[in-house]
């Protein structure tokens, strides 16, 4: 071998060795009156490899922003969508207030909007008879609204209970961007609310429990001036806090009709 590299390797070596032996002095030692610190020998080899980088949140998601659980990191919204859409709402009796008022919103940035009411019904309704993903099939829409849960604020066990109905609903809604409404509690719910915050995703979900409300005669439905303003504060949710904005242009005062209306009775 070259004699340079020999010496080298001497040069090496010699280093090494040093470190080593150095390291039975943890506590370090004095020369001429001053204290030398040494490492140990296993954090002066750690010391002289490279450095790992630590996985960020940004590390683990996927080509659509996802994390591995299938759900948006928190905080994740994105950008503004400008196109027009059909827009599928679909929900129980609350959507009587809440749907004229987004029909004035739809006219004016030129939305379709597909109104479908069922009266008195409720996640276990959606969730067994697939009419959902019929009607999704029926209308093609890119943007999906529900309001469900007010119908259900007193079931017992509820999180055991309706889990799996919640689960089928957003499973037939898919990858179409959506907003779920919740309940516009008059009374304390027995779960409903934070069911719907654990499965539906990141910024999917407006909390209308947290709202006032003028209620009419039935002590439940929110009055039409008050049903109007929720849907004002919805849209203004959707667009400066929700995970899917659209162009919802505020339309001046008034209320509009949706593209289409379907109802359908009480389930028995």
């Amino acid at each position: 071998m070259n004699k340079h590299y020999w010496g080298l390797w001497a040069l090496l070596l010699t280093a090494f060795t040093f470190f080593a032996v150095m390291s039975f002095w943890p506590d370090g030692f004095r020369v001429g009156g001053m204290n030398i610190k040494t490492p140990s020998f296993a954090q002066t080899v750690k010391n002289m490899l490279p450095v790992d980088k630590e996985p960020t949140a940004a590390d683990t998601l996927d080509a659509e922003g996802r994390l591995p659980n299938g759900r948006h990191p928190k905080g994740w919204r994105a950008p503004m969508d400008t196109t027009a859409k059909t827009i599928l709402f679909i929900g129980d009796s609350m959507l009587e207030g809440l749907a004229p008022r987004l029909a004035s919103y739809c006219d004016k940035n030129g939305h379709k909007l597909i109104e479908v009411i069922w009266y008195s019904s409720s996640t276990l309704c959606w969730g067994e008879t697939g009419r959902l993903t019929e009607l999704i099939n029926e209308y093609h829409p890119n943007y999906i609204m529900v309001c469900l849960g007010a119908n259900e604020l007193y079931v017992p066990d509820i999180k055991n209970a309706r889990r799996p109905h919640m689960k089928k609903i957003l499973a037939e809604i898919g990858d179409i961007p959506y907003v779920w409404i919740g309940p516009p509690n008059w009374d304390e719910d027995t779960g409903i609310n934070d069911l719907i915050a654990q499965e539906v995703d990141e910024g999917c979900f407006y909390l209308s429990a947290q709202d006032h409300f003028d209620r009419s005669r039935d002590g439940a439905h929110p009055t039409r001036a008050s049903a109007h303003q929720w849907m004002d504060r919805v849209v203004k949710w959707i667009n400066t806090t929700g995970s899917h904005p659209i162009r919802l242009d505020y339309p001046g005062e008034g209320i509009g009709r949706a593209s289409h209306i379907v109802v359908f009775q009480p389930p028995v």
